[in-house]
């Protein structure tokens, strides 16, 4: 009998079986060339501080959480960080760059970097709003 389970974590081989399987129903035809795309911000000790988890897709960057550790924010560590996935998204040639963040969070840090809200998402949470925002990539130079 075939079941659905709620997974705690899924290995390598697993998440890729769904992207794979995904892809080979996909009517666009354009390669995908999904890959994750991880950076991590270590102090000396090698303790994680902060960091980015995003992949690329199609010819996009996909930034899914940015995260400094509080007593480093305001440091240029973030900014960092987004302009470092934003050069290895320019390398795999993404021209393109998305994320999510709330009316609460990073707005004004994100629009310093040159992304824009493409839309808003309210109520979630209840009586805030999800921005959805976006970049074009220059060009590796």
């Amino acid at each position: 009998m075939i079941e659905i389970n709620e997974e705690q974590s899924l290995n390598e081989l697993e998440i890729r079986r769904i992207h794979d399987g995904l892809v080979a129903t996909d009517p666009v035809n354009q390669p995908r060339h999904y890959a994750p795309l991880f950076l991590s911000l270590r102090d000396p000790d090698l303790r994680l501080v902060g960091g980015v988890l995003a992949s690329t897709v199609w010819n996009w960057l996909s930034i899914d959480a940015l995260w400094v550790n509080q007593e480093l924010r305001g440091q240029g560590y973030g900014s960092r960080l987004v302009a470092q996935a934003e050069q290895v998204a320019r390398k795999r040639g993404c021209t393109h760059a998305r994320l999510d963040t709330f009316d609460y969070q990073a707005r004004a840090f994100y629009e310093r970097l040159g992304y824009s809200v493409y839309a808003q998402l309210e109520g979630f949470p209840e009586g805030h709003a999800q921005l959805h925002m976006t970049k074009l990539l220059p060009s590796a130079s």
